[in-house]
């Protein structure tokens, strides 16, 4: 996969054209659903860019010898011998096929108005380079319908490296969920289905069965169900809703309600996304879910929860104070670190996961846990926020691609934070209103994606699998093997 940033007069066919690949298989990649339209800074993931090719062979003419072959070819005299099986490097013929180590080819037809040295650029060789494979006598004589041998250094294709992801996605109908999970499921090793609250009270607040069509659905595709159970009172997470559920005997019957749940409805694992709790219910938390650990393993269940993302241990913070990375994690399996909502629906606009901001949370996070328990959270949204917020106002989710329609509905360009690695742009609404946007794409998603191999973590996780995002499963694919788990 290459990355190529739409340029004023681009087009799609060009694109294609340039790279050696498919209108289509561009269009698929990126959820463009009008091929027509492409924005100026909208960057695109192109699969497959230049497919494995034929070994470059190069025939000698008169005048060559080894030593200018290799040369033309930024190669060494010995090199190509032993890839020729040349015992005397000073005897070759005039005819003779040599094979260049490190080059493949590609065939091009040539078309109106192009020329050498267009094509030399176009393809970044050189038009020494480009005469001297196809034997051109006049490299300013080319014609419409020629087929040129356009040279290209064999890339190295470096090992991919293993990785655990985790999807959240909600619970649905059997046919819905195996809609969205069919076209990525090989790309997950977790679906965390989210979510079923305590109830505060011991119990946990579900219809028995409901669950078992997404349960269903997940486990045939390959990927392991995980249970979110959560302090979502119906309007937002309750700090109160949290603290009863853990409460002395209250926390003991919670423990024994949330596995019984779990292993009734199918789910092989537990994930416990308890958000918004008062700080000084740190300790509290910790005991419950070292509790939660023993009663959830001794059922064969997995046990994670969802972290909120801190570079410093700030005990009486809200949202962070809660969480004792350093206690909690030897009672985890794994942990889902919410590395996203730096920008947030009712805050000002600005990047949704900065990767600045990611690093510093993984440098903490890795000195207080072992990172083969860190899932990276990775976000498949962005926030269309409008400028200034009414009061009480929050901004619209957008998908990537509905960011990239919005950018060309209102003919202004994206542009990119290089500090934060997201796209973003301003726009000014129908009734005058300005705008500004913020998303992902395969720009940041591989920068995102690069911190799992840089910090040797676990692997990611994504919220939520709703969000039609087709560059973070390319990016992904690109350097990851995903793990799958029985």
């Amino acid at each position: 996969m290459v990355i190529h940033v739409v340029a004023s007069g681009d087009t799609l066919y060009a694109i294609a054209r340039r790279y050696g690949v498919s209108m289509e298989s561009i269009a698929a990649a990126n959820g463009i659903s009008d091929p027509s339209v492409l924005v100026v800074g909208q960057a695109l993931a192109i699969p497959q860019a230049r497919p494995p090719s034929a070994p470059l062979s190069y025939t000698v003419r008169p005048g060559d010898t080894l030593y200018v072959i290799a040369s033309l070819f930024l190669s060494t005299v010995r090199a190509v011998a032993e890839a020729n099986v040349i015992a005397n490097p000073n005897l070759i013929y005039v005819g003779q096929q040599l094979v260049i180590p490190g080059w493949t080819y590609q065939l091009y037809t040539v078309t109106a108005g192009d020329t050498l040295l267009g094509l030399a650029t176009r393809f970044s060789v050189t038009v020494q380079l480009l005469t001297a494979v196809n034997r051109l006598v006049d490299p300013n004589l080319i014609t419409v319908g020629q087929s040129l041998i356009i040279p290209a250094r064999s890339a190295p294709v470096a090992p991919r490296v293993p990785a655990e992801t985790n999807g959240y996605i909600f619970p649905l109908s059997e046919s819905s969920t195996r809609r969205i999970l069919s076209g990525i499921s090989h790309d997950l090793t977790y679906a965390s289905v989210f979510s079923f609250p305590v109830d505060g009270r011991g119990g946990v607040v579900y219809t028995p069965g409901a669950a078992g069509p997404s349960v269903s659905a997940v486990r045939s595709l390959g990927v392991v169900p995980l249970a979110v159970v959560s302090n979502f009172d119906g309007s937002n997470f309750s700090p109160d809703l949290a603290r009863d559920a853990m409460s002395g005997t209250m926390g003991a019957a919670t423990v024994a309600s949330i596995v019984e749940f779990a292993v009734s409805e199918g789910f092989q694992g537990v994930n416990v996304d308890f958000e918004n709790m008062f700080p000084e219910d740190r300790q509290l938390y910790t005991a419950f879910i070292a509790g939660l650990s023993r009663a959830a393993h001794a059922r064969g269940l997995t046990l994670s929860n969802a972290m909120a993302p801190k570079w410093a241990d700030w005990p009486n913070l809200p949202w962070v104070g809660t969480f004792d990375y350093a206690a909690l994690a030897p009672h985890l399996d794994f942990t889902m670190l919410m590395t996203y909502e730096w920008g947030w629906s009712g805050g000002p606009p600005m990047a949704i996961a900065p990767v600045n901001l990611v690093r510093r949370v993984l440098e903490y996070a890795v000195s207080t846990m072992p990172p083969s328990k860190i899932l990276m959270g990775i976000p498949l949204y962005g926030y269309d926020w409008t400028v200034p917020a009414p009061e009480g106002a929050f901004a619209r989710t957008v998908t990537p691609p509905q960011a990239v329609e919005v950018a060309a509905r209102h003919g202004v360009n994206i542009d990119f934070d290089r500090i934060a690695q997201a796209p973003w742009f301003r726009y000014a609404d129908e009734a005058g209103a300005q705008h500004e946007v913020w998303f992902e794409d395969v720009r940041s998603s591989v920068a995102a994606h690069a911190l799992i191999e840089t910090f040797r973590l676990r692997g990611s996780s994504y919220w939520n699998l709703l969000y039609d995002y087709p560059q973070n499963w390319l990016t992904l694919e690109d350097h990851y093997v995903v793990q799958k788990r029985s």
